[in-house]
């Protein structure tokens, strides 16, 4: 014969190369999925929540509301004395130019009235040697109490304005002066001027001095009656131009004694001593 031919397939002996290494790496996936997805959701989560949420609303409803009506109410009610006791007309000074004044610890003799005349005309006070200068003042008006003392400055030096004050009362129940307030005067380095004899005319109302001129002034509680007072300027040499004491003017009930019809609350001043019903 010249050819035999066997029609048929090739076998090769042993497992495949190709399919063993493609699916042997099958568990790969599980390792890579758990660690991913497990621990984003609870350290992300939880702490988002707790600390962002919950000091939001406590914090800023909270101290908002609380500081501001009471700073701003306050200072209004603190200003003004909160006298109590017997009530009356409110006045700039109860010191009226027609009262009645004299001298008290000086060697000079001065117009005391320029103390209380309503000007700014200078009053120079030359002490003795208790160093305790100043004046008494009898008010026309009989009965008064006092809230405060305003003190001008003069066209002298600031060398004699007065550094303190000592203010005191006369109690016809007692007969005898009592201090009614004393203390530190801080006066302003303006200078009021005036012309002579008199000075310019101040204008000022029961709860403010004049503010074209320069003045201290000093409030202080006090309910006690008065009908009369003492000013006292410790020092060698005192120059002031007007003392002013805002308080009240009060009057006389039925049965109590005055001294004019006005001084009465109600009726007349019968027979100059006492008020009638």
């Amino acid at each position: 014969v010249s050819q035999v031919e066997l029609p048929g397939v090739l076998v090769q002996e042993g497992p495949a190369p190709g399919p063993s290494p493609t699916t042997t790496p099958a568990p790969v996936p599980p390792p890579t999925s758990a660690p991913v997805s497990a621990p984003v959701p609870d350290p992300t989560s939880a702490p988002t929540l707790n600390p962002t949420l919950a000091p939001l609303p406590d914090p800023t409803s909270a101290p908002t509301p609380a500081p501001s009506p009471a700073p701003t109410e306050a200072p209004v009610l603190s200003p003004p004395p909160s006298n109590t006791g017997p009530t009356g007309t409110a006045v700039a000074t109860v010191l009226d130019p027609d009262s009645t004044g004299t001298r008290v610890g000086i060697t000079n003799t001065p117009d005391i009235t320029r103390a209380y005349d309503g000007t700014t005309s200078k009053l120079l006070l030359k002490a003795t040697n208790a160093g305790q200068p100043g004046f008494d003042i009898t008010p026309v008006w009989p009965q008064t109490i006092v809230h405060g003392i305003r003190v001008y400055t003069s066209s002298d030096s600031t060398s004699r304005d007065p550094t303190s004050f000592v203010l005191s009362g006369w109690n016809d129940a007692n007969g005898e002066w009592q201090v009614i307030a004393e203390g530190a005067l801080s006066l302003p380095s303006g200078r009021n001027s005036h012309t002579n004899p008199l000075g310019y005319i101040t204008s000022s109302t029961p709860t403010q001095g004049d503010p074209n001129f320069y003045h201290k002034e000093v409030l202080f509680e006090n309910t006690q009656l008065y009908s009369k007072y003492r000013v006292i300027f410790p020092g060698k040499e005192r120059c002031v131009s007007q003392v002013e004491l805002p308080g009240l003017k009060t009057c006389s009930g039925a049965g109590e004694n005055c001294a004019e019809s006005a001084h009465c609350c109600s009726g007349m001043c019968l027979g100059g001593t006492t008020c009638s019903a």
